[in-house]
């Protein structure tokens, strides 16, 4: 079982007083049963770059998945994302998003053939990857401060959330992670998995 899910963390949180700001982007890419998209998103999400406390190698690592994404733009279906500023707020939310991921990419990584679990997949066929982005930062992070809430969904929006991550000074990332799900290079999600799989709470794009 290959793991795709990474973490690059620095989990130096500073003083108690020092203000975090937590930032979490998921993307459902339409895969259309692509076999070589997931095995592209497992190389790049895998690279040694993101498991190092360097600034320029996580420079590299975040172009790398940015690049990816932005790759498959015309292909984004649905999308969720959340900004929250305060420590404690910032904290919990990273560490919900990250237990929720870690748990969710563990059951799917089991699901490595043609046979279907029962227990947790309807249909073996592999349209759809979720990418998930979550960012625990020591500075704001502008692109997500937006007030208009009917710009949330638009596929525009999603846009320059995913560009945005090019400008995070890495030296600002205090804690983060990347996931796939399912989580391996062979597997993929059916609508039929997604009405039932409590993925309800993505958004289409508009």
């Amino acid at each position: 079982m290959k793991m795709t899910r990474r973490s690059w963390l620095q989990t130096i949180w500073g003083n108690d007083e020092q203000e975090i700001y937590f930032f979490g982007l998921q993307i459902l890419v339409h895969a259309f049963g692509e076999d070589m998209l997931r095995a592209r998103l497992a190389e790049v999400i895998s690279d040694p770059d993101g498991a190092l406390e360097d600034t320029e190698a996580k420079r590299r690592y975040i172009k790398r998945v940015v690049g990816l994404l932005l790759d498959q733009e015309a292909y984004w279906s649905q999308a969720f994302w959340d900004y929250k500023s305060g420590r404690a707020e910032a904290e919990a939310e990273f560490e919900s998003w990250a237990a929720e991921l870690s748990a969710n990419t563990a059951t799917e990584s089991e699901e490595m053939d043609g046979a279907v679990d029962g227990a947790y997949r309807l249909s073996n066929k592999k349209d759809y990857v979720a990418v998930t982005i979550i960012l625990n930062l020591s500075e704001p992070f502008p692109p997500a401060e937006i007030n208009n809430e009917t710009l949330y969904w638009q596929s525009g929006t999603i846009g320059k959330l995913v560009r945005g991550l090019l400008l995070i000074n890495p030296e600002a990332i205090m804690a983060d992670g990347v996931f796939i799900i399912p989580g391996n290079n062979e597997d993929g999600l059916s609508e039929a998995d997604l009405l039932t799989g409590g993925w309800s709470y993505l958004r289409v794009l508009t």
